[in-house]
């Protein structure tokens, strides 16, 4: 399961954002993430198949948030702290 989710740069960074800012409307994390609806929405699909995220419908929207389960919760902080180290030892 686990190389479902990281072998996409995309679905890492779908991670990654929803673990920034939470739930957020589909068309809003495209925007966010540069990337096209379309292309959004087959990766989030893969997510949610794996248990990643859950997705609801409110009217038109379609919001998308991870699901809130240790796992998810563990993997999210990972990916965090894993940029964030990176980011730093570039800029060093």
């Amino acid at each position: 399961m686990i190389e479902l989710i990281l072998g996409s740069p995309l679905r890492i960074r779908i991670v990654l954002t929803l673990w920034r800012f939470g739930e957020l409307n589909a068309t809003e994390l495209a925007k966010r993430l540069g990337t096209n609806y379309r292309q959004l929405t087959a990766h989030i699909k893969t997510l949610a198949e794996n248990g990643i995220v859950e997705e609801r419908r409110i009217g038109r929207a379609r919001l998308v948030k991870l699901r809130n389960t240790g796992f998810v919760e563990a993997l999210a902080k990972a990916l965090a702290e894993a940029e964030e180290a990176l980011l730093r030892r570039a800029s060093a």
